[in-house]
């Protein structure tokens, strides 16, 4: 895995709280110009660019940008990372990106995940992209300094011009929509039963 540092991120302290990412927004990073060049410039291996499994991706080589040190408390995860890859598509086609998020410690350990899904299909030439993807959620069994870490493995078909991370901390809202997703069988359940004991009382 190749490790590059960028320079500087540009944090912004918030005090957002609670959104269907975490109840708390804990910090926010642009990537530097010169960050998002060094994602652009990068030129995959040819494995990268065929099918591969998760543990496949966990080890393939890659680009990397590892951010400030953050005070991760262990009675406030999980912590989650909300990825937002603003571009433009080169041609007409399918976008497809390939990433990995995770957590590099103080020891030089790291939390790695894949983060699949900042791709969109059947895109115009030119046409302006915004994919956003939260990683899978990560706590820590004692608080710790941490820092975040986005490498990417591949992009197809796409100028990147920006990224912008969101740190969440705690568990989620449910929004409405998943709320009543959550409760369709045992609605479609008491509709069978209404229906059944008219029928019998008829």
């Amino acid at each position: 895995m190749v490790c590059v540092l960028s320079v500087q991120s540009v944090h912004a302290q918030s005090k957002k709280q609670s959104s269907e990412y975490g109840r708390r927004l804990e910090v926010e990073i642009n990537l530097t110009a010169e960050q998002i060049a060094k994602f652009a410039n990068f030129k995959p291996p040819a494995a990268n660019f065929q099918p591969m499994s998760p543990i496949d991706a966990l080890t393939a080589t890659t680009e990397d940008w590892t951010g400030d040190r953050i005070n991760a408390d262990k009675d406030k995860g999980p912590y989650s990372m909300v990825v937002t890859l603003k571009g433009k598509a080169k041609q007409h086609g399918d976008v497809s990106t390939l990433w990995t998020t995770g957590w590099a410690t103080t020891e030089g350990a790291a939390n790695i995940v894949v983060l699949p899904g900042l791709s969109k299909l059947n895109v115009k030439a030119g046409e302006a992209l915004e994919l956003t993807k939260v990683s899978a959620p990560t706590r820590f069994k004692e608080t710790r300094a941490v820092r975040p870490m986005l490498s990417l493995i591949k992009a197809e078909n796409i100028d990147i011009e920006s990224i912008h991370i969101q740190v969440w901390s705690g568990i989620g809202e449910n929004s409405w929509r998943d709320t009543l997703m959550a409760f369709r069988w045992l609605g479609l359940g008491l509709i069978f039963f209404l229906l059944r004991w008219w029928w019998v009382k008829r």
